[in-house]
């Protein structure tokens, strides 16, 4: 019962493109282990992270096998629903969104089963995340060390108190990591503030400095 109850914890969701998932490998796992996309830097990658840009939303569609489709510049991808909820109801044809989901495979096709949709109103988050992937080579060691001491981790997906005084903090260039660990008052504050950039609610706009996705 508790490798099981492991096994469920959320996995992390890694910041990748659509290319990204589209080139890697889907591997189907038996059990209580997640399918995920073996990436060509070796990655294993159960949830993603994307920015991108509806290009394509179908009207009419049975809301209960709803699909829309995303391009981040690198390809597009569709996102399909498969029950009935409002994930999609307020994102139109042309809005940027960032996207966490479970990339499925059906036949020869890719898909991202998605989970949180939050649409962008400052698309200059697009071209940070651009700048972001575009530097990932650097940091493929990095990032294959963090996958696997962080696998079995539950993600904190937002923090409302630290949302709010990293904007009070933030005077145009970003808040201070140190300075919101400080002054945020929670014992595990610097874990939080991770956590949430690499799920995406937040971004590391340079070194040390934090802005909220707005």
């Amino acid at each position: 019962m508790v490798e099981e109850n492991k096994q469920q914890k959320r996995q992390i969701a890694y910041k990748v493109s659509v290319n990204d998932i589209l080139d890697g490998q889907y591997i189907k796992e038996e059990g209580w282990s997640p399918n995920h996309i073996k990436l060509t830097d070796g990655r294993d990658i159960a949830r993603v992270n994307l920015i991108g840009v509806v290009v394509d939303k179908p009207i009419g569609e049975n809301v209960s096998q709803q699909n829309i489709l995303v391009d981040d510049g690198s390809a597009n991808i569709s996102l399909r629903l498969f029950e009935d909820n409002k994930l999609f109801e307020n994102i139109n044809l042309g809005d940027p969104i960032l996207i966490i989901g479970r990339p499925r495979e059906f036949g020869t096709e890719r898909y991202i089963v998605p989970e949180i949709i939050r649409k962008i109103e400052n698309s200059n988050w697009i071209k940070l995340r651009k700048l972001e992937l575009g530097n990932k080579e650097e940091k493929v060691e990095e990032k294959k060390i963090e996958v696997y001491d962080t696998n079995e981790e539950e993600v904190i997906e937002e923090d409302g108190d630290i949302i709010s005084l990293i904007k009070k903090l933030d005077k145009g260039d970003g808040a201070d990591f140190n300075e919101i660990v400080e002054k945020c008052g929670k014992e595990n504050g610097e874990k939080i503030i991770n956590n949430m950039i690499k799920i995406g609610e937040l971004f590391e706009i340079k070194p040390g400095k934090i802005k909220v996705l707005e």
